[in-house]
C-alpha cells in the first residue's frame, strides 16, 4: 500500500444534483422508512476511470496490478450497506456515503471480497467486506447528521501514510511498523483483514524485492569495478555504465509498477531514492 493524491470529483458524484447526489438524497429517505437502497452512481464509468488513474490500474490495498486480468471491485472505504460489529452485521452502513467520492477506493477481490484464501499457516479467510472497525465503538459514525468523530483503524491510502504504519521484510513479508516500542495497530489491522499476507501476493512481492535487489547490485558492481580502473576512458564508460544501470533500475519506482512499496522500500535499505 502506497500514499495515493486523490484526483478530481468525477461529474456522476459532482454535487447534490449529480446522479450520486440524487441517490444521496433517496438513500437517506429510504433508511428513514425503513428499507433497502441500491446504489448505481458510484460504478459510472467517469468514476472508475477516475480511479483507474489514480491508482494506475492497481489495488488500492495490496497494489496487485488488475489491468489485464479484472475487472476491479469498486471498493466503500466505509461500508454502504451494514457494518460488522462483535461478529455480527449490523445495518445501515454508512448509508449517506453509498455515493461519496472520497469513500470510493478500487479494489482486487481478494482484498475486498471475504473468501478462503492461502496462507504460510494453511487456508484461512480474509478480506474488508462489511469490516470496518474503529478504536472507540460509542464514537462509531451513525448517522448522515452527525459529525464524525470516530477514528478508524484500517488505512487509507489517500488520507493516511501507509509507510508509516507497514514495513516489508525479505521474502515479501510484511509486518506492522513499530512506533514508541509497540507496533502500529492500524499497520496490523489492515493487515490482517486486507489479507496482505496470503501467499500468492508474498511470492509475488518476493519476485518484486528480488528484480528491484538484482538492479541495484548491478549498478553498484558497475560504479565499484569503476573506482579499480586505471584508464580514465575505462573508467569513465565504467562509471556511465553505472549509471544507466542505475537509471534502469529506478524504472521499476515508475507509478504504474506494481508492488510499488516493495521497491521503494529496497530502494531505502540501499540509501537510494
Amino acid at each position: 500500500m502506497i500514499r495515493v493524491k486523490r484526483g478530481r470529483v468525477p461529474v456522476s458524484l459532482d454535487g447534490p444534483a449529480s446522479p450520486g447526489g440524487i441517490e444521496t438524497k433517496k438513500a437517506i429517505h429510504a433508511v428513514k422508512r425503513g428499507d433497502s437502497f441500491e446504489y448505481k452512481a458510484y460504478k459510472a464509468d467517469d468514476v472508475v476511470a477516475e480511479l483507474r488513474t489514480m491508482f494506475n490500474k492497481k489495488c488500492a490495498y495490496c497494489e496487485f496490478p488488475y489491468a489485464a486480468g479484472g475487472p476491479e471491485d469498486i471498493e466503500h472505504f466505509r461500508p454502504k450497506g451494514g457494518v460488522v460489529i462483535g461478529g455480527k452485521l449490523k445495518t445501515p452502513g454508512y448509508y449517506w456515503l453509498g455515493a461519496e467520492w472520497t469513500n470510493l477506493l478500487p479494489a482486487c477481490p481478494d482484498c475486498n471480497r471475504k473468501r478462503r484464501k492461502e496462507f504460510a499457516h494453511g487456508v484461512d479467510v480474509s478480506g474488508k467486506a462489511n469490516i470496518f472497525p474503529v478504536e472507540d465503538e460509542k464514537k462509531r459514525w451513525h448517522s448522515h447528521r452527525a459529525a464524525c468523530k470516530e477514528a478508524h483503524l484500517l488505512l487509507n491510502p489517500c488520507d493516511d501514510r501507509p509507510e508509516s504504519h507497514l514495513e516489508f521484510l525479505r521474502g515479501g513479508l510484511i509486518r506492522a511498523k513499530k512506533r514508541g516500542g509497540a507496533e502500529s495497530l492500524r499497520g496490523a489491522e489492515s493487515i490482517e483483514v486486507f489479507g496482505l499476507q496470503r501467499t500468492d501476493l508474498v511470492e509475488q512481492r518476493s519476485e518484486k524485492e528480488r528484480l528491484v535487489r538484482t538492479a541495484i547490485e548491478r549498478a553498484l558492481k558497475a560504479a565499484e569495478i569503476a573506482v579499480g580502473e586505471r584508464s580514465a576512458r575505462r573508467r569513465a564508460e565504467q562509471e556511465q555504465l553505472a549509471r544507466d544501470l542505475l537509471s534502469d533500475a529506478r524504472k521499476l519506482l515508475e507509478p504504474h509498477q506494481p508492488y510499488l512499496a516493495v521497491a521503494r522500500a529496497v530502494f531505502k535499505e540501499y540509501g537510494l531514492k
